[in-house]
């Protein structure tokens, strides 16, 4: 059975703030993320909570979709983060239905086909988007829950395994290149 994202879950933009010096919440911006939708910064508060609504604090298990650029990638909002709003280049995702884990919808929207699919519905010309109403409509395979966790599962497994491989990949040209550096050093 497919649903569209709508059927599942109600969908919002992020807000536009100006980051400040000593803040008390994260400004949650795409380039805090790397391609995958992992973290890939440190983040700090850097805006004043008195100037946010509390309708715009992100909650564990809401989606960022990041709706702007060449890359829409998607990640869940874990309750280890600090407290949080997302920048305009978000939209947020809240679940209103137990059918569907935040997970699996991430895992989904991340996936090579539905990034095509992105690819081809993304309007604009120099910095291409994804409007909400474009989301809503998208279609997401509702699995059995025990599925979804196993995909879910597998899939970190996946990207666990791809860091690991390019970890190696990148110590063994360290390695080559000290080897290298080595047998010059020993001509001199």
């Amino acid at each position: 059975m497919r649903k569209s994202l709508k059927e599942l879950a109600s969908i919002r933009s992020g807000i536009f703030l100006k980051p400040q010096e000593n803040g008390d919440l994260v400004y949650m911006q795409a380039k805090y993320f790397d391609s995958e939708g992992s973290l890939s910064s440190t983040i700090f508060p850097d805006i004043k909570r008195r100037n946010v609504s509390d309708k715009h604090l992100l909650k564990a298990g809401e989606i960022l979709f990041s709706a702007k650029g060449w890359k829409n990638f998607t990640s869940v909002y874990k309750a280890e983060y600090p407290a949080a709003v997302a920048s305009t280049s978000f939209l947020v995702i809240s679940l209103e239905t137990e059918l569907v884990l935040p997970d699996y919808i991430a895992m989904i929207l991340n996936s090579p086909q539905s990034q095509e699919s992105f690819k081809k519905m993304s309007k604009g010309t120099s910095i291409p988007s994804i409007t909400k109403k474009l989301l809503e409509e998208f279609e997401i395979p509702v699995l059995p829950l025990e599925v979804q966790e196993k995909l879910v599962k597998l899939s970190k497994l996946k990207n666990e395994e791809t860091w690991i491989l390019d970890e190696l990949d990148r110590l063994r040209k360290l390695k080559l290149d000290l080897s290298i550096l080595k047998i010059v050093q020993n001509y001199d």
